[in-house]
């Protein structure tokens, strides 16, 4: 969503770094009745959301001319366990992302 990725941009030129880095990390899905749901591995997160909920609404509102849009933040701690620690699971992740990573490893005879 251009928005979310805008307004995160926007909280990082404001020196909110660890406000930009959630919205450049956790991507919402729009649901229903212009509902915006957001998941987020832990209640920090979804606090420091919630806090700035208001102008992040009037945000989206202003720039779609829609007063409809709401947001809905979860708590999702299997997130945490989807990313990337160490090198072979950053590994597997580029796997999954490009399957010829194995092709250029073989050739170049890598290792992890």
């Amino acid at each position: 969503m251009k928005l979310w990725n805008d307004f995160g941009h926007k909280k990082e030129k404001q020196g909110e770094r660890f406000l930009a880095s959630t919205f450049a990390m956790h991507k919402p899905k729009l649901k229903d009745n212009f509902m915006v749901q957001v998941e987020v591995p832990n209640n920090g997160m979804k606090v420091d959301i919630e806090f700035i909920r208001t102008p992040l609404l009037e945000y989206f509102h202003e720039n779609l001319s829609n007063y409809s849009v709401d947001i809905e933040v979860i708590v999702n701690e299997v997130v945490v366990s989807q990313q990337a620690y160490t090198k072979e699971d950053k590994y597997k992740k580029l796997q999954e992302k490009n399957p010829l990573i194995d092709m250029l490893k073989a050739k170049f005879d890598l290792d992890l």
